[in-house]
């Protein structure tokens, strides 16, 4: 028969589930079996605990039997017509392969099934895999190709992409929610040096607060120096807020001396 695109692909994403499925199951066996060891070798009395992974065993093992089955029913419509896949071996310099029968691999190799080339001509295949693919499995692939970085978009490849733009986009609405709240028109905040210290005054909010703050401690200190040094603080954080809220020093300075005259109010 004529194999078109869309059969291939329906059938080799089907035979992909069911490997996926084949290795889950297989990791659970080999878990539960060394599980069996481990109690057989340092606790062989806890028969119960023995038994409950062998009967977990010998569940797995029914349900990886009906898994093999499944892929074989599968295997035999594709070895009825078979058509080009592609293979890529799940790793951090992992190649693209023709088949999951590659001499260069394992029997211990994982692989994700490259399901949007099946039955897409070699050619194809291998432009697209670039330096990704394995010259075993396509030794006819032109050097100028083997050369050039792969464009093969694979679904982990989509999941990192996704989540880096979800991080990117959570950054800059924080960096633009920081500098619509910033004290100052330009948006960064405002730094004093307290000693060996740095202020930091993030929002317009708490530049507010701190004028206010500092107001009450100019007009009840005693202490000249201080008040001096405040009072400097205090005509910065003016300057900075009439600025971002487009009125002119006295202005500002006239709505934060009445906020502080509220205050005194309660």
């Amino acid at each position: 028969m004529s194999v078109t695109k869309e059969f291939a692909v329906k059938i080799d994403t089907e035979l992909s589930s069911w490997h996926d499925k084949r290795w889950t199951v297989s990791y659970k066996i080999e878990d539960a079996q060394d599980s069996i060891k481990f109690y057989e070798k340092h606790y062989p009395n806890r028969v119960e605990e023995i038994q409950k992974h062998k009967n977990k065993v010998a569940e797995l093992s029914k349900e990886y039997a009906q898994i093999k089955l499944e892929i074989a029913r599968l295997d035999a419509i594709y070895d009825q017509d078979p058509w080009t896949r592609a293979f890529l071996v799940i790793n951090s310099n992992g190649h693209v392969h023709s088949s999951m029968d590659c001499s260069t691999c394992f029997a211990t190799t994982r692989y994700q099934w490259l399901i949007q080339y099946s039955n897409d001509d070699e050619k194809t295949i291998v432009e697209d895999a670039g330096q990704d693919a394995c010259t075993i499995c396509y030794p006819s692939a032109p050097a100028e190709v083997l050369n050039r970085p792969s464009r093969i978009v694979t679904a982990d490849k989509v999941a990192k992409a996704k989540a880096k733009a979800e991080r990117d986009a959570k950054r800059e609405a924080r960096i633009a929610k920081e500098k619509a709240n910033a004290p100052t028109k330009s948006g960064e905040f405002l730094y004093f040096q307290d000693g060996r210290y740095t202020h930091v005054i993030k929002t317009e909010r708490t530049a507010v607060s701190e004028w206010l703050n500092n107001q009450y401690w100019i007009l009840n200190s005693s202490n000249p120096e201080s008040q001096e040094s405040k009072k400097r603080v205090n005509e910065i954080i003016c300057q900075n807020l009439a600025e971002k809220n487009g009125v002119s020093f006295d202005q500002q300075l006239k709505i934060l001396e009445n906020k502080y005259k509220k205050r005194g109010e309660r």
